[in-house]
């Protein structure tokens, strides 16, 4: 059987949640024999979790011994054969068990359709969590398809052509934003994004793997530095430097710290090895504009 589908799984100090996100997965697929799992392991030690795969006839386990973030996701995409990638987290449970058979409709309907974020809600969660929403307007219909310029991560699939053509996520980035940083690459290449709710998945938001809160915001903080640094067109990138820090810390309450932030780029800045500034074409800043989203953010 030709693999039509690569899924890979990223996982770290999440044991029990990935046993049961990998019980999820076989159940919704069922006996279909056209997908692989790619298990990659970002624990230390191995501790069997190869075992976990045996439940799918086609299966790859990577483990490199190592903490690498968010950047071994590549090493997934590195392997995978199938023409379609679907990036799944160690804490989200599919609920959708179409969920291949809707992506492979999306992506034949359009030839230059690069990725297609997903309905994510989190367990218990009854507000609108901003955060989880694909575009800078925040009001969207989230029960609509529409076309969008940036995925949220979890369950995202990719069709294999674009993320060949763009790369995978940047090394510079250990957890934080890495999805706005790879969907600005994306659509500046001339592939589009959709959200499509018809595929649907709860995210555990599992607190194992996870650093300080404080921490966490602050490195996140300092990724969005780094991104707007290296995609954002002028002038919206000043606009951006003005406002955001006081938008995020609004947010937050207090929960990141702009000095870290700002020292955190600022020691980005100085390597020589970071990559250069490619800010996105203004034809792709209007792209963005006519979806309906803020360039700025």
């Amino acid at each position: 059987m030709t693999i039509r589908f690569s899924v890979v799984v990223l996982t770290y100090a999440r044991d029990q949640i990935l046993s049961d996100t990998l019980q999820r997965l076989a159940m919704c697929l069922g006996v279909r024999d056209d997908y692989e799992v790619i298990l990659v392991d970002n624990n230390p030690e191995p501790a069997n979790r190869e075992a976990l795969l045996e439940r799918f006839a086609h299966r790859r386990y990577l483990h490199s011994g190592e903490n690498k973030g968010v950047r071994a996701r590549n090493d997934g995409f590195d392997a995978a054969t199938g023409a379609y990638i679907v990036l799944l987290d160690d804490d989200v449970l599919v609920e959708t068990p179409a969920m291949l058979d809707l992506f492979a409709a999306r992506f034949d309907e359009d030839e230059r359709l690069g990725a297609i974020t997903v309905r994510k809600h989190v367990r218990g969660e009854t507000r609108r969590r901003v955060d989880l929403i694909p575009h800078t307007a925040k009001d969207v219909d989230l029960t609509q398809t529409f076309l969008t310029f940036r995925f949220v991560g979890g369950c995202v699939a990719f069709r294999a052509a674009c993320l060949r053509e763009v790369g995978g996520f940047l090394p510079d980035f250990f957890y934080g934003l890495e999805e706005i940083e790879l969907s600005y690459r994306i659509i500046d290449a001339g592939w589009r994004i959709r959200y499509d709710p018809a595929v649907a998945c709860e995210e555990l938001e599992h607190p194992a793997g996870r650093d300080a809160k404080k921490r966490v915001q602050t490195q996140r903080l300092a990724n969005k530095y780094i991104i707007s640094y290296l995609r954002m067109p002028f002038p919206e990138v000043l606009v951006n430097a003005a406002l955001f820090t006081p938008y995020l810390l609004m947010r937050q309450r207090g929960q990141a710290s702009v000095v870290g932030a700002v020292k955190q780029f600022l020691a980005w800045r100085a390597r020589s090895d970071r990559p250069p500034r490619k800010a996105i074409s203004r034809a792709t800043a209007d792209y963005i504009r006519q979806c309906g989203g803020s360039v700025w953010r």
